[in-house]
């Protein structure tokens, strides 16, 4: 038996809201990402090898730092009408300088890692 793929996505979880819909009217996914009360604007998809990954942008703050999220979430199969799942996200801090990374002290990259979890259904697009 073979079973339908979801493609509709919500995801909660560490101060990550997303809703991510593979399909739409238009063809195209849809994805909406906020990150601790920061709404993400254009956020990338993309089907990997490790399942759906969203990268953005959550801020910049010029001669200082950028952070980025990148939000990985399983591709489902349905078995029942929502099936639950874990995930994650990685937020990268950058640390940056307008003189160049040179003038950047010790580690250029932080990380932080946060638990996700959600709901996978199918709708009609």
């Amino acid at each position: 038996m073979a079973f339908e793929q979801a493609n509709h996505y919500v995801v909660t979880g560490g101060g990550i809201e997303a809703v991510v819909d593979t399909t739409s009217i238009s063809g195209r996914p849809v994805v909406s990402l906020t990150v601790d009360g920061t709404s993400i604007a254009d956020p990338s998809f993309a089907v990997t090898a490790r399942g759906i990954v969203v990268d953005g942008v959550v801020k910049t703050v010029p001669d200082s730092h950028t952070i980025g999220i990148c939000l990985t979430i399983p591709e489902v199969n349905l078995s029942e009408p929502v099936v639950t799942f874990a995930g994650y996200a990685a937020l990268t801090t950058a640390l940056t300088s307008i003189g160049g990374p040179a003038l950047v002290p010790g580690p250029r990259h932080l990380y932080e890692l946060r638990p996700v979890a959600g709901t996978a259904s199918a709708v009609q697009s």
